[in-house]
């Protein structure tokens, strides 16, 4: 019964929060895709657009405006985002997948094999002591 409720429209949003994301997939779609063209001739990567049209249409610049605001973030909406961007996770990694050099990398595998441990590595050694700081610090987590 929880369940259905939480799916179900909140009388404070104006639309249902389902729609809401899919209009505000199609957004980042549409933008990046204008972006990667403007930026193509430029020598920018397709990657490099998309990370843009976050940038634009999330709270750092569009979402300040509050019409905006109030029509692309519902509160009701979290369980949506949630889904939607372990899929669109999941999906751009596929696709830089997809783009992998793998003839580059067997001609080059011990260049290969340095960049990718020491990113490693360097991953460990910020993010071990921001964790123990997390379990060592509770009031930071509700921060978070």
């Amino acid at each position: 019964m929880e369940a259905t409720e939480q799916l179900m429209c909140q009388p404070s949003d104006s639309f249902n929060p389902l729609i809401t994301t899919s209009f505000q997939v199609s957004c980042i779609l549409v933008i990046s895709h204008i972006f990667h063209l403007v930026l193509k001739p430029l020598g920018q990567p397709g990657p490099f657009a998309q990370l843009l049209a976050g940038v634009v249409l999330g709270p750092s610049l569009l979402s300040r405006i509050r019409r905006v605001k109030d029509f692309f973030i519902q509160a009701s909406a979290a369980k949506y985002y949630q889904f939607f961007s372990f899929v669109c996770r999941m999906l751009f990694m596929f696709s830089i997948g997809l783009e992998t050099d793998v003839p580059y990398l067997r001609r080059n595998i011990r260049v290969v094999s340095i960049v990718a441990g020491g990113g490693s590595i360097l991953a460990c050694l910020f993010g071990g002591p921001f964790f123990w700081l997390l379990i060592k610090k509770p009031s930071l987590t509700r921060l978070i």
